[in-house]
């Protein structure tokens, strides 16, 4: 079965990847889904509603499918006809708008595809005037290290997870600290940066389930005055949300109440003076 790419009247987005599937010699089939295409896009959306991300704005285009897999975004499409499967983890559906593309993770992916990872974000910002967020939580350093170099982002985004005696269970996998830390130093670099934290649960060393104390995000936050040289980054603490969590184990833990943060605040602002939290 061939391609069928699912549009929106003056989607951008949909506009370059239809451009990408005819560089290629890829036949496709378009459905516009504010013009004759809008039946075959509801029946395509009843099908697969549990694939398709729905966000507070809609449905995000475009969407392409082959047959048997479905991506949903420019990011993900372009690897997609790039590079097959071989992308997979480093690209989901983002929520900013007109030239701005996000939903790009540079510790998602497997670090083989390397240079298929840097001609997608190519493709994307130099070949299509786009400008890019991406986010990371340490890993995959050396490919950050190369997204600098070529300058590939305008917006990086790191998830500090916590301390670092910590780190490795907060990843869910083993993780060399030192990669962490040329990550946070490589994130300063970029044209602009943030850093965060989310007050996330921890299995202690006794089975219980406890979130980061705030002892736990002022030693996250030495931790960044070290690997970066500075007191003063962009640095946000983030409320855990349980009923958003993938892990099973922590969707049933009671939510903590904003104003919690406040204490994790000023342990933070010890050693980050700019520390803000979130906000509902």
């Amino acid at each position: 079965m061939g391609f069928t790419i699912y549009t929106a009247t003056g989607c951008t987005r949909c506009k370059i990847i239809k451009q990408l599937m005819n560089e290629k010699g890829i036949a496709f089939e378009e459905q516009d889904m504010k013009a004759a295409g809008k039946e075959a896009f509801q029946k395509f959306y009843a099908a697969n509603r549990k694939a398709i991300f729905r966000g507070p704005d809609g449905v995000e285009f475009p969407l392409l499918h082959d047959g048997i897999t479905i991506r949903q975004g420019i990011g993900a499409c372009v690897a997609y006809l790039l590079s097959g499967t071989k992308l997979d983890g480093f690209f989901s559906v983002g929520t900013l708008h007109k030239e701005w593309v996000d939903g790009i993770h540079v510790s998602g992916g497997n670090p083989e595809y390397t240079t298929e990872f840097l001609a997608a974000l190519q493709y994307i910002k130099k070949g299509n005037n786009m400008k890019l967020q991406l986010d990371t939580n340490g890993l995959n350093s050396a490919i950050l290290e190369q997204i600098l170099a070529q300058d590939l982002a305008d917006v990086v985004i790191m998830n500090v997870l916590g301390p670092k005696e910590l780190y490795s269970q907060l990843a869910g996998e083993a993780v060399n600290i030192t990669e962490v830390e040329k990550s946070l130093s490589l994130v300063t670099k970029f044209p602009e940066y943030k850093l965060q934290t989310t007050v996330a649960p921890v299995v202690r060393e006794d089975g219980e389930i406890s979130y980061l104390t705030t002892k736990e995000i002022g030693a996250t936050a030495k931790f960044i005055a070290e690997a970066t040289g500075s007191m003063k980054n962009p640095y946000l603490v983030k409320l855990f949300k349980p009923k958003e969590c993938k892990d099973e184990r922590f969707k049933t833990i009671e939510a903590m109440p904003a104003n919690a943060l406040l204490s994790y605040r000023t342990a933070a602002r010890t050693h980050q003076v700019f520390v803000e939290i979130e906000k509902n």
